[in-house]
């Protein structure tokens, strides 16, 4: 999965490097489906597919939030194909809750409906049952947010985040330039132009 935003640009790149990791990044293929969200003037545009990725063009805006499913739970369906999007709120998760999903909804979707509700209290809700990583990334268009917590895999659980002049992403995977790994337990804002980072000893932010 990955996050870019900042000011108007061809966010092309980003999805195509979505697309490379999803066809020979780490734990490949992930070609369960995908989507994509992206935002511009103050909208977002929202594409799915349940079909392998395939190359997009002329992705232009301020920010895309992407994704590449490879399923561990629940069905193959639009319904459980992220991003998962409420108003401007876009989502998407890299791991497997095990007591959250259902037979036709994936246990993301329940993620992002608690984290709706209030991030602090879904993770100390989540950390109670039996996952390999809760890791997300949610933007609205004008923040971002990523929070790494992985108990399996941490390698492959992994998120790095990169700022740029005026840009802020967050990769599953690290494209050129210099990246930050983003710690275990560890969230990540980003706002008004700066980052700042969160341990799951602080006191954190809502973050919507």
């Amino acid at each position: 999965m990955i996050l870019s935003i900042g000011k108007f640009t061809d966010l092309t790149p980003y999805f195509s490097f979505l697309n490379e990791m999803a066809r020979n990044g780490y734990n490949a293929p992930h070609n369960d489906g995908f989507g994509y969200a992206i935002y511009n003037k103050g909208e977002v545009t929202v594409k799915k597919s349940i079909k392998e990725i395939s190359q997009e063009k002329d992705l232009f805006g301020t920010a895309i939030l992407a994704h590449a499913r490879k399923i561990s739970s629940s069905s193959k369906s639009i319904n459980n194909t992220q991003p998962f999007v409420n108003g401007m709120i876009s989502f998407a998760h890299n791991g497997t809750i095990k007591e959250l999903g259902e037979k036709n909804r994936s246990d993301s979707y329940f993620y992002f409906k608690k984290i709706l509700k209030s991030f602090p209290a879904a993770i100390e809700n989540i950390r109670q049952m039996n996952f390999t990583s809760i890791n997300f990334i949610i933007t609205d268009g004008n923040y971002a947010a990523a929070y790494r917590e992985a108990r399996e895999d941490k390698g492959y659980y992994s998120l790095f985040y990169k700022l740029d002049d005026d840009r802020f992403t967050v990769s599953t995977e690290v494209m050129n330039g210099k990246w930050y790994e983003i710690e275990n337990q560890t969230l990540v804002v980003y706002r008004d132009g700066r980052i700042k980072e969160y341990n799951s000893k602080d006191v954190v932010p809502s973050v919507i």
